[in-house]
């Protein structure tokens, strides 16, 4: 009985391995995803068995050999179509013909097409961001979804399954398998086979071949092989256009050198042989894309929708656009927004602005679900008679501005501006709002407002010789990133310094050069006084994360980088004075380096708070308990002792050995880019969800809390709606403290009270902090713009 029954197991498993596997690729006409009589099949349509790829024959059919490991039968959807159905039908052993139904898809079609990543959801609870990514796809002509992965355990993989389908979005989603997608089962992605089916796969869509691949590795052991994924992809590979570009998913980047080379344990495939043009990714939940010089091939990373990411980066989804040299466009989209609309200037008395003799028009308009038309505003004076109107032009992907000729204009009347914004989805949306001219507009705490065409994260204001300094970001194509200097009486744009990549921590200034480094790992030493590039060096960044920590400069010294690349570099030539030998690892963070006496502290996301000898660079101390680990807070030298937040605890900590003197446990998140404030009688904290909050100084009792209005944009990490965020430094100027929020508002409060002395509507979120020089304060948001206001 015993031989009977190895012979039957043996005989069951060269069946598997020896099966044959037929099937048609059809054109669904009715819809139905059944092979029904007289619908027509499709030649040419690749076809695996997740080893074998093979073309489907002038009728639609095909035959797979199968292979030892087979579990799914998936097609290539080729381009101008989507699926009826699914992309893999499932092997159980029963089933007589594997057939797949497509229907003609416009969008999938043409010389480019358009499509939207989504990734680290790591949710299982319905949202708004699932409308907003469901919306634009159907308003902007988008072909398809990539989630690439974190789709977050049990309860988020089921979540997804069921609710962020290609049937409830409205188009096709693939999705990517991440570190935590791999969970407890027979095997590490069997929950995600049995939900999304296999975890390496191809389609076509416009002129490009798109691959989705899985993570190597993550919470659990996975059953497939790096040399197995690689047998395949060269199948794959083997059936494509040569000239086609190829992009590819995967929950995390291959490589952040030029050759992205797949090393198994066994085989290897080189991409770059294989017109890669783009990989794109999640894992970090970051904002990042780079693209790299020698090859051309474009990293593209974004934070999750629904969330602030782990750096503080905006939450967002991208869409990408790519046509036959690969990737176009790519542009950001902030979730949680539906047809925003402020007009900052002009409002009331305090925000008016006559600019050469005209009136300056300011607003701040955006939707999560569809781009900007046109905007425009109308002038109506106290009777309801039209007297002016002007067509208003975008300087970022959040501003809009204009000029009306101030002569028509009454003065010291009540006037009303409608602001009118067409939406590409052909929507109108229209407010009011009054406003008075003074003489000169005498009465208005604007000073000057200007746009500097590009987003504004981090960089406070920095005042230097005479100008005022900042830098902007672009997270989607590097084209609006760099250091500007403007006029601080009349905003006046003096020179604009282009950086490879984003700038996205606060600006330094020593012996007459702005010094900054971007994303990728570039150093910039720039002429306060014109621009000009002193010296430019590459810190010798190979691996992510970007950076985005800020340096700090000092008696000659500019000290910057994270981890193997931390460095101390001479002002005035760039010279390598020291680099960290005593760590690496864990993820950026945005916190500024701080100088307290000779201890240099910074620090990593997940790994640790440093002090660091200044002079050589040798390590002092670590920590990485009660929440020191994770941190966006830059640390404050005050009095001798450093002032830093954790997570839910501010600390005041000795510099010289990194012990712990005070403690102030709180029920609030301190997981903000903001600093602590020590005044005379308190300390005043930023926070992720309730705004701010003052302690005394002495007893380190809560005296008050100031909560901000709900984010626009939500970027503290793991925040979503309903926190009110503040990343900006709470700054006290005379008996006030200022800063700025990510509710879009400029605050001004009492310090014994934190009662609200005075507050404007900027209409985008503040994150760098608030700057003060000559009684006037200078703001920053999001949107690009910079406000001078005269403090009263």
């Amino acid at each position: 009985m015993k031989r009977l029954l190895i012979l039957f197991f043996c005989l069951a498993f060269w069946g598997i391995g020896k099966a044959q596997y037929k099937g048609k690729v059809f054109l669904d006409q009715n819809k139905n995803k059944l092979l029904d009589a007289g619908e027509k099949g499709l030649p040419g349509v690749a076809v695996s068995d997740g080893q074998h790829v093979l073309r489907t024959d002038n009728d639609g059919g095909f035959n797979l050999p199968g292979h030892s490991k087979n579990r799914f039968i998936f097609i290539t959807v080729p381009a101008g179509y989507m699926l009826s159905d699914k992309h893999y039908i499932k092997i159980n052993g029963t089933d007589v013909a594997y057939n797949f139904g497509l229907l003609e898809d416009a969008t999938s079609t043409g010389s480019s097409v358009k499509m939207l990543q989504i990734t680290d959801t790591e949710t299982d609870k319905y949202n708004d961001w699932i409308v907003n990514v469901k919306n634009y796809a159907k308003k902007q002509g988008i072909s398809f979804i990539v989630h690439t992965g974190d789709i977050c355990y049990e309860k988020g993989l089921n979540f997804h399954a069921s609710q962020v389908t290609s049937e409830a979005l409205g188009k096709q989603i693939f999705y990517c398998i991440g570190n935590h997608d791999l969970v407890k089962g027979a095997y590490g992605e069997e929950l995600f086979e049995r939900l999304f089916g296999p975890v390496y796969y191809s389609f076509d869509a416009g002129p490009a071949h798109f691959i989705v691949t899985p993570m190597r590795s993550g919470d659990f052991q996975p059953s497939y092989t790096v040399d197995e994924l690689i047998s395949w992809m060269r199948n794959d590979l083997a059936a494509v256009d040569k000239g086609k570009p190829v992009i590819i998913f995967n929950h995390d980047l291959l490589t952040y050198g030029d050759q992205f080379i797949l090393k198994g344990k066994n085989d290897s495939i080189n991409l770059n042989e294989n017109n890669l043009k783009a990989w794109v990714y999640g894992h970090w939940h970051n904002n990042f894309v780079r693209q790299s010089e020698k090859t051309g091939i474009k990293y593209i990373s974004t934070a999750p929708p629904d969330k602030g990411g782990i750096d503080n980066s905006a939450g967002q989804f991208l869409s990408i656009e790519i046509d036959k040299n690969g990737v176009k466009e790519v542009q950001p989209h902030y979730t949680y927004l539906h047809k925003h609309l402020v007009v900052n200037t002009p409002s009331g008395s305090d925000m008016v602005k006559i600019e050469n003799g005209a009136l300056m028009v300011n607003a701040s308009v955006y939707d999560s679900e569809t781009t900007v038309k046109s905007v425009k505003s109308i002038i109506y004076d106290v009777r309801g008679y039209k007297v002016a109107e002007a067509s208003l032009t975008a300087n970022t992907d959040w501003n809009w501005e204009g000029r009306i000729p101030a002569v028509s204009l009454a003065k010291g009347k009540p006037l009303t501006v409608q602001t009118e914004v067409s939406f590409a989805d052909g929507e109108v949306h229209i407010q009011k709002q009054t406003f008075t001219i003074g003489n000169q507009a005498a009465g208005s705490s604007l000073k000057w407002v200007r746009n500097i065409k590009g987003n504004i994260w981090k960089a406070a204001p920095l005042s230097a010789e005479g100008k005022l300094f900042l830098a902007t970001i672009d997270d989607g194509n590097n084209m609006n990133c760099g250091v500007t200097a403007i006029n601080p009486l009349t905003g006046a744009v003096l020179w604009h310094y282009k950086t490879q990549n984003s700038v996205k921590h606060e600006l330094s200034y020593d012996s007459g050069l702005i010094l900054c480094t971007d994303m990728e790992g570039f150093t910039y030493a720039l002429k306060a006084s014109s621009g000009q590039v002193v010296w430019k060096r590459n810190l010798g960044m190979k691996n992510l994360p970007g950076y985005i920590s800020g340096g700090v400069a000092e008696k000659g010294i500019y000290y910057t980088g994270f981890g193997p690349y931390f460095q101390a570099l001479e002002v005035k030539t760039g010279k390598m004075l020291w680099t960290n030998k005593d760590w690496s690892g864990g993820e950026g963070t945005p916190a500024k380096m701080t100088l307290a006496g000779d201890v240099l502290v910074t620090g990593s996301n997940w790994q640790s708070l440093f002090g660091h000898d200044k002079n050589t660079g040798k390590l002092l101390w670590k920590r990485s308990d009660d929440g020191l680990r994770f941190r966006s807070s830059t640390a404050k030298y005050v009095n001798g002792n450093i002032y830093v937040t954790g997570i839910n605890a501010i600390f005041v900590i000795d510099p010289l050995s990194g012990k712990t003197l005070q403690k102030i446990e709180a029920p609030y998140e301190f997981k903000v880019m903001a600093s602590p404030l020590v005044t005379d009688e308190h300390i005043i904290m930023a926070t992720a969800k309730n705004g701010v909050v003052a302690y005394d100084l002495k007893t380190l009792k809560e005296v008050w809390n100031r909560p901000a209005g709900n984010a626009l944009v939500y970027s503290a990490p793991y925040t979503g709606p309903e926190s009110a965020t503040v990343e900006g430094s709470v700054l006290k100027y005379k008996d006030k403290l200022l800063f700025g929020a990510s509710d879009g508002f400029f605050y001004v409060l009492n310090e014994k009270t934190g009662g609200i002395l005075q507050k404007m509507n900027l209409g985008s979120p503040v994150f760098a902090d608030v700057s003060v020089s000559n009684d006037t304060a200078f703001v920053a948001d999001f949107a690009g713009n910079v406000f001078a206001v005269a403090l009263k």
